[in-house]
């Protein structure tokens, strides 16, 4: 299953273009589980919704009972040597005879199980309870070598440990009469035959070829344009030997068949447990990885309230982290606590109003999925859907504008607004005219208030925010040296240096702060320029 699979699993939850826009897929992608039974587990994952609280919080349960184990490694040196046996089973199942490549891996997945088993008991996890099969290992070794290879043993008949008897004893005396015989030819004719039974001799040696073809015990089996190849030929009791032989092993042929139908037969017996024994291994192999990438991107255990709220401490986009810290720049974790049915975010641009607004869609739908959070806390509700959009969907193909693709993300997210939901939209309006696009947002604002679900939006409208039912955060945003430094600054790189970007609640103000006349300026727009914009600003 591949991960436009997943993706198919996802959308009653989100779309294609959430889980891209949230880096959902690229977080998705970097849980490694290790047997095809835990990749199948994760692809096939479905969210937590609405009323599976306490479900939820006993998968973090066992991710944490994971984490704490010194036994991880274990499982994982056991995960290394399970293999898929799906389509053996479905065989056995059918009432197909297995071969004993096929008796082999069920052997193999039998005595992982064991000892699987052996180290989950020691986690006391309720629900991954895996279930030995002793009995079928025993049929499998009957000689109890407990080695990991699977053989037809002599033990499963006494017809079978005849047959292989008389079998070694006919190829004893077929090699037996043959040494004597090669013996004899070699003390008459001074020859030497080779670990093949063969024997060489040149052309030019004409008195010597004369003499072996006139020995009725040897036949000539290949010629070249330099020499003859000579071997020895059966007598009459070799051939009866060699009949006898073939016979036997037809027989042993026939006889390790009905083994196997019977040892296929009580594979099929078990199916049903094996399945769940697979169930298990997968859940517990993706448990695994979903603990190891919690330690690796240092993500801890959310808490699943039923309340309508997300509240999150030092909340980090592991994606962008990572870009981050390959160009050896920090990421700035941000602080949110989303109380309210609306919540508008405000600042300028590249305060990373968009880099929070995908950092809380990431977070929620980790939780969501049953995954620790990156961030230091978080206590996070469960929604129905989760939709974000930011701004830069727009279709060609469509023949949509940037606005027109906002409106039709838009009516995708309104459609889902009587169910509890994480909307998340970044400059809505923003692609038309100031006035109609203040007043496109002040309404939807005014709408999604009334509706049971979490919204943030981002904006540069002012007056959006002026309702006692909406929340307000805003981009602290630049945090600027001294006059004389600020004019030192020239290069639009240098600002990121300067720039605060954690959310703080304000109470409305009329003016949104203006740091884009600070970025100008920092930038190097003319001075005559930046005088003009400010004294525009002073008149408004």
């Amino acid at each position: 299953m591949t991960w436009c699979r997943a993706v198919i699993l996802l959308t009653s939850f989100m779309t294609e273009n959430t889980v891209k826009n949230i880096n959902f897929d690229y977080i998705f992608n970097e849980v490694k589980a290790i047997t095809e039974y835990g990749i199948k587990k994760k692809q096939e994952a479905m969210p937590f919704k609405r009323g599976q609280e306490a479900d939820l919080r006993n998968e973090f349960n066992k991710i944490r009972a994971f984490i704490e184990s010194d036994k991880r490694r274990d499982i994982i040196d056991v995960l290394k040597h399970v293999k898929n046996i799906y389509e053996t089973l479905e065989r056995a199942k059918n009432n197909q005879v297995l071969d004993e490549v096929e008796l082999f891996e069920i052997k193999n997945f039998l005595i992982q199980t064991e000892r699987l088993d052996k180290v989950l008991k020691t986690l006391f996890i309720d629900d991954l309870k895996l279930t030995p099969i002793p009995q079928l290992i025993e049929l499998l070794d009957p000689a109890h070598e407990k080695l990991n290879t699977f053989y037809i043993y002599d033990e499963y008949s006494v017809k079978l440990k005849n047959i292989r008897n008389e079998k070694r004893q006919s190829e004893k005396s077929i090699s037996i009469l043959k040494k004597e015989i090669k013996g004899k030819i070699e003390k008459k004719h001074n020859i030497r035959f080779s670990l093949k039974d063969e024997a060489t001799i040149s052309k030019a040696e004409k008195e010597k070829t004369e003499e072996l073809l006139r020995d009725g015990n040897l036949r000539v089996s290949g010629e070249n344009y330099l020499n003859i190849i000579f071997k020895i030929k059966n007598n009459e009791e070799i051939d009866q030997l060699e009949q006898r032989l073939e016979c036997l092993k037809t027989d042993e042929e026939e006889e390790e068949f009905r083994i196997r139908q019977d040892i296929s037969k009580e594979i099929k017996g078990y199916y049903d447990l094996i399945v769940n024994n697979i169930q298990i291994i997968g859940e517990t192999d993706y448990l695994i990885a979903k603990a190891n990438y919690a330690q690796k991107t240092r993500s801890v255990e959310p808490e699943i309230i039923s309340e309508l709220e997300v509240d999150i401490k030092a909340g980090r986009n592991l994606k962008l982290e990572k870009t981050l810290k390959e160009k050896h720049r920090d990421y700035v974790p941000v602080d949110v606590n989303l109380r309210k049915n609306v919540i508008c975010i405000t600042g300028a641009n590249m305060g990373g109003k968009t880099v929070s607004l995908r950092m809380i869609g990431q977070i929620a739908a980790l939780a969501a999925y049953g995954m620790f959070v990156p961030c230091e806390y978080a206590r996070v509700c469960l929604f129905d859907h989760i939709f974000i959009s930011v701004g830069d969907d727009q279709s060609i193909e469509k023949g949509l504008s940037t606005f027109g693709a906002e409106i039709v993300n838009l009516k995708e997210a309104l459609d889902y607004s009587d169910k509890r939901c994480l909307i998340l939209i970044d400059e809505l309006a923003g692609g038309t005219n100031p006035k109609e696009g203040y007043a496109i947002t002040k309404a939807v604002v005014n709408y999604l208030k009334k509706k049971n679900c979490i919204t943030v939006l981002t904006t540069h409208y002012d007056n959006v925010a002026n309702d006692d039912d909406v929340q307000n955060l805003q981009v602290a945003g630049l945090v600027l040296p001294g006059e004389a430094d600020l004019l030192k600054i020239n290069n639009i790189d240098q600002i990121s240096k300067y720039m605060d970007y954690r959310l703080v609640e304000v109470k409305y103000k009329k003016d949104i702060p203006k740091d884009a006349i600070k970025i100008a300026k920092m930038a190097g727009i003319y001075e005559k320029i930046i005088l003009d914009a400010e004294r525009t600003m002073e008149e408004q």
